[in-house]
């Protein structure tokens, strides 16, 4: 063989290899091992509720049956607007493949929105089925929260009625005010309203979403009004510091107290097995936070559409289903719905 023609075929073989690597490297992008390289975040208000740590884990147990990576990372503090658009924009930098986010405060999270937008990186929202003003969202994915206050008023009128007492007290629980705190108390007005009118709510007051807080509302509430039969919390832990000021006030949980809230939290559901609280709202935020990976996955992997409002479902929970509840057996599909405003006004669901 001459020089030319060792030169020749030395080029090709080289051109060969050099293909095989190419080719190699794209099928390492392909197929199964495609999903072991996502990595995605989901942003809740903050940590402090057993809530959205409850949807954490539901999302990363989901995630790791796909081989995916989850960022769960959140501002220090719940009213921190400008903290949660902090901290999606530096996700956003992380070379993440999609993000969810449950908004402290829907115009404020806009900014964040169109950033992602901008890098072609497709926005969730969890725990909301309000869209925004501006910026695409792909999907929305969360309870009615107007319709599961009502389901809390009708139980509310029920118990009150089966203790012969269809008139009794309420005094109401609320978070920091914005879009939850105004659906969650608005929502069980309108169902007292509707389903007993003879209730009457003689106070209500924000506690913030925090247990302690709840217990210093809740124990100034009993001091200046000794009737309350029953308190309701925009969420559990709410609901549960009121029901510790109660007792620390010599009131008897479940006989001349009542205590209700927001949410199907772990912790709610053993103090409710122990006569602890009465009931709550069970949203499954296990489950809702499984089912937000799986959305990103049918978009991600799969090419497929996907609702722009997707309901989850809510129950009432007491000691009667607590425990058909946390087997996850009273879950139904989210189906898709319509979306919910800050309007005063029920939503299309109720």
């Amino acid at each position: 063989m001459n020089k030319a023609a060792i030169l020749r075929w030395s080029l090709g073989a080289a051109g060969f290899i050099l293909l095989a690597v190419v080719i190699a490297l794209l099928g390492d992008g392909g197929g199964e091992s495609t999903s072991q390289t996502v990595r995605v975040a989901i942003v809740p208000p903050g940590f402090g509720s057993p809530f959205h740590v409850a949807i954490k884990e539901g999302a990363v147990r989901e995630a790791e049956l796909l081989g995916w990576a989850v960022d769960a990372v959140a501002a220090e503090k719940e009213d921190d607007f400008s903290g949660q658009v902090s901290v999606v924009e530096q996700e956003l930098q992380k070379g993440i493949s999609a993000i969810a986010i449950n908004p402290i405060d829907v115009k404020a999270i806009v900014t964040a929105v169109k950033s992602a937008n901008k890098r072609g990186i497709p926005v969730f929202m969890h725990n909301t089925i309000t869209p925004l003003d501006d910026g695409e969202v792909k999907e929305f994915i969360g309870y009615d929260q107007w319709g599961g206050a009502v389901q809390l008023a009708r139980y509310t009128c029920d118990l009150f009625e089966q203790n012969g007492n269809p008139g009794g007290k309420v005094y109401i629980l609320m978070g920091i005010p914005g879009f939850h705190a105004n659906r969650r108390t608005q929502g069980y007005e309108w169902g007292i309203a509707q389903y007993c009118p003879k209730v009457e709510i003689i106070g209500k007051q924000t506690a913030e979403w925090d247990r302690t807080k709840a217990v210093e509302v809740a124990t100034a509430a009993l001091q200046q009004h000794p009737e309350i039969d029953l308190f309701y919390g925009n969420s559990d832990e709410m609901g549960i510091g009121a029901c510790i000021a109660a007792k620390k006030l010599g009131r008897t949980v479940n006989a001349d107290i009542w205590c209700i809230g927001i949410d199907g939290n772990p912790v709610t559901l053993e103090m409710i097995r122990g006569g602890e609280i009465t009931a709550t709202l069970g949203v499954y935020p296990d489950l809702i936070g499984a089912t937000v990976i799986r959305q990103m996955k049918k978009v991600l992997i799969d090419g497929r559409a996907v609702p722009y409002i997707l309901v989850t479902p809510s129950i009432v929970v007491d000691e009667s289903n607590v425990d058909a509840y946390k087997s996850g057996s009273t879950w139904t599909a989210p189906v898709e719905g319509e979306p919910e405003f800050d309007n005063g006004k029920p939503t299309g669901q109720i």
